[in-house]
């Protein structure tokens, strides 16, 4: 099992609160594009989100004044400003969608932990570029499970999955796939701290004492995992470190006699002379340091507050009244975007078309057009057809 190192650490002391250092290592995660442009601290977090949240509320407003103007008197008047959500609670919002989508992912298709997990990773990767004022989660979450399915080798026909999902429509899902695939990146791939978590399982059983308390307290695990993807662990620690935080919120005693163990036989490869780097260590970083970022990442599971229906409730119902209207079906500012963009379409689809035709006309030009019947034909004219008797 690998644990991201943090070889600029040097402190006795750690300091919990510090973003970990990753750094490019061995690992398929320290490879992927999960760990180059999916990583933030969290005042990157903090920043982000409150930036997209007041950009969101100054285009809803300027939109619904255009569908206001464009209806006249019966156009909506934009809401007060304390009917826009805080950043809080589009992350309530958003936190509530994930959770439905675990449900969904587990009793309505039965499809493998790490769908669950990928199709939750899309969705809070989708609302850190996009605010819940623009796209509702209730589009979104069903798209997000989809386009995760077929990214995952698990897909599902449209057919099968569309009546998963009250009133919905398959164009419901395709038209915004996309959407999402965009918002992405198109950066599919996640690295989730599932199988992290059973690794560390296998990684324990070096300790026979242990198997038996592991094997009692493995679903335990699984369960603080799940509650882990209501947070952002994924966006500041590795999935290896979130893992083993989740082992260690349900069996500390048996997590901390293995480390302690593993760190006190550690020998280094021979010949290896940094007392600092990443193989001086077991798992590439010192042991106060690793207790201190596996504490930090406890604390942040253990501080997420539950899910209430009735606040979750209130927040839709606000949210009702303050939806970007170019967003929404059926309004005039809608109407015109997509006639905007059925044109730019069409213009794109003649000039694509215009410069095929004049390729092909440029293809005669040089290699001659359609080869056709000589006029003087050695062999003559055909033969007349001979009449029947």
């Amino acid at each position: 099992m690998t644990v991201t190192p943090d070889p600029t650490s040097n402190a006795e002391t750690p300091t919990p609160t510090e973003m970990p250092a990753l750094i490019p290592g061995p690992s398929a995660f320290h490879e992927s594009s999960q760990f180059r442009h999916w990583r933030y601290s969290k005042d990157q977090l903090y920043n982000l989100r409150h930036e997209l949240n007041e950009k969101s509320r100054e285009v809803t407003e300027r939109n619904m004044k255009a569908e206001r103007e464009s209806l006249g008197a019966d156009g909506p008047s934009p809401p007060p400003p304390t009917t826009y959500p805080s950043v809080e609670e589009e992350l309530k919002l958003v936190n509530f969608y994930c959770d439905q989508a675990s449900k969904i992912c587990r009793q309505g298709f039965g499809v493998p932990e790490y769908v669950e997990s990928t199709t939750i990773s899309y969705i809070k990767r989708f609302y850190l570029k996009n605010s819940v004022m623009e796209w509702h989660p209730k589009n979104i979450m069903p798209t997000c499970l989809f386009l995760a399915a077929k990214t995952t080798n698990h897909p599902i026909p449209i057919e099968v999955f569309v009546p998963k999902f009250k009133n919905f429509k398959s164009s419901d899902i395709l038209e915004i796939e996309f959407v999402i695939a965009q918002s992405l990146a198109f950066e599919f791939w996640t690295h989730g701290a599932e199988r992290s978590l059973r690794g560390w399982f296998l990684e324990f059983q070096n300790k026979p004492a242990n198997i038996d308390i592991l094997q009692r307290n493995l679903p335990s695990a699984l369960d603080w995992l799940s509650r882990s993807r209501l947070t952002d662990a994924e966006f500041i620690w590795s999935p290896s470190q979130i893992g083993l935080a989740c082992w260690r919120l349900t069996a500390e005693s048996a997590v901390d006699e293995f480390l302690d163990e593993k760190y006190a036989n550690w020998t280094p490869p021979d010949g290896y002379d940094d007392e600092d780097g990443p193989m001086a260590y077991p798992y590439g970083i010192p042991l106060p340091r690793l207790r201190a970022i596996i504490r930090d990442i406890q604390d942040l599971i253990r501080s997420t507050p539950p899910l209430e229906q009735k606040q979750i409730k209130e927040i839709d119902k606000r949210l009702k009244n303050c939806i970007n209207p170019e967003r929404v079906p059926g309004t005039a500012l809608y109407i015109k975007r997509k006639a905007e963009l059925e044109a730019k379409a069409a213009e794109a689809k003649a000039i694509k078309t215009a410069r095929a035709k004049e390729a092909m006309e440029k293809d005669e030009l040089v290699f001659g057009g359609p080869v056709k019947p000589a006029d003087d034909d050695p062999f003559g004219p055909p033969l007349p057809k001979k009449e029947s008797a």
